[in-house]
């Protein structure tokens, strides 16, 4: 698809530079109605911007259009040193909508769209490996690291290697238990890849695996200690549900994902239920007072804390956070409030995942409107 008109101008002028300017406002206010049609301007004046294709490709993927968002990034992957960017936008709409195998190629371009950092030792090419050191490191956002850990053993099975894994600190107390279980080696801190013959980021793994799906059944498992202290805190008598609404906000979906408490209020109303919050502080949108009957969050120290937390409560309800992550790799039911959009990994429609068996999805019908999930959650919690 090209955006030819019949102007005689052929570079973008000014006027274009202000057009641009004023769709890129547009997606941050996230109106992108108003920005397609800044960024259609621009492609008038000048059908080969790349910068306004990209804009485009994003507002149409933000109005759920997805078969013009691929469309439009298509032609900007013919436009030379950007055109990476737009087949990782390609990749992402692709896994968006289910299509792994071709979602997956276009997936590994963030690797230079995002500045991963280069090893001096080789990628891993998914080849078997034995007796050889490979190491895999965590990567982005707590949330996919836990997705993607339960590809780990698969990576030690393929590769018959002595397998290290790298992550975060927050994480290690989570993922170590299930590392020493499957005979890899965890590890936080300064890594030496000298050590190593062969590194992957563990984003990578479902396309050096063939992977066509998640794994959809729970790998990941809470001390057990820990939960029976946590269980002692909660009232017996009644139901308790964790409860996340905001996530971390400098990501770059946060204002689509996260939402204001006040927005759960149907929630609170529920007399024979007790809501725990489970936000780590610093809150941009504390809840409202006395509209949580316990507040764990100030007491999550890293992720085997708070795994150890849902899995004493009887059920999770959440926006798109790490916490989702940690419930579907837990086996633990979760009720997950999704905008209209969602991120790539859960779907473009439908309550179940692919990755989580215990998690049910709840969508926006409109973007921004987050009424139709609460009802329905509501709903499904009185019945």
């Amino acid at each position: 698809m090209s955006y030819n008109s019949s102007s005689s101008e052929t570079k973008p002028s000014l006027r274009g530079t202000e057009l641009l300017a004023a769709g890129l406002g547009a997606l941050k206010a996230n109106d992108p109605v108003t920005a397609e049609d800044f960024f259609r301007s621009v492609l008038r004046q000048s059908p080969d911007d790349v910068s306004a294709l990209h804009g485009l490709g994003k507002a149409l993927h933000d109005q759920a259009r997805l078969d013009e968002a691929i469309a439009v990034f298509e032609q900007a992957a013919t436009q030379g040193a950007d055109a990476p960017r737009a087949r990782y936008h390609l990749g992402l709409l692709r896994l968006l909508l289910g299509d792994y195998k071709a979602g997956w190629q276009g997936w590994e371009e963030r690797l230079s769209v995002l500045n991963f950092p280069k090893l001096p030792i080789p990628l891993w090419n998914g080849n078997p490996m034995p007796g050889r050191r490979l190491l895999l490191l965590g990567e982005q956002g707590f949330g996919d690291v836990i997705q993607f850990a339960c590809f780990l053993p698969d990576a030690v099975q393929r590769s018959g290697a002595q397998v290290t894994f790298g992550c975060a600190p927050p994480l290690l107390p989570l993922l170590e238990p299930f590392c020493v279980k499957h005979g890899i080696s965890a590890l936080t801190g300064k890594i030496n890849p000298a050590a190593f013959d062969a590194y992957a980021w563990i984003g990578s793994l479902p396309s050096l695996l063939g992977a066509a799906s998640g794994c959809a059944r729970a790998y990941l498992t809470a001390d057990t200690g820990s939960i029976a202290v946590w269980r002692r805190r909660r009232p017996r008598q009644m139901r308790c549900i964790g409860l996340c609404w905001e996530g971390r906000a400098t990501h770059p979906q946060d204002t689509q994902r996260s939402m204001a408490p006040e927005l759960l209020h149907p929630l609170f109303e529920h007399a024979d239920i007790t809501l725990v919050g489970l936000q780590v502080p610093p809150i941009t949108r504390p809840a409202p007072a006395q509209s949580l009957g316990m507040d764990w969050g100030p007491d999550i120290t890293d992720f085997g804390t708070a795994a150890a937390m849902i899995a004493a409560l009887d059920l999770l309800v959440t926006v798109d956070t790490a916490m989702a992550h940690l419930a579907g790799a837990l086996g633990v039911p979760a009720l997950v409030l999704l905008p209209h959009v969602p991120d790539w990994r859960w779907g473009i429609s439908g309550e179940k995942s692919n990755w989580y068996a215990s998690l049910r999805l709840f969508r926006q019908q409109h973007p921004g409107d987050w009424s139709a999930p609460v009802a329905a959650i509501t709903a499904a919690l009185a019945a």
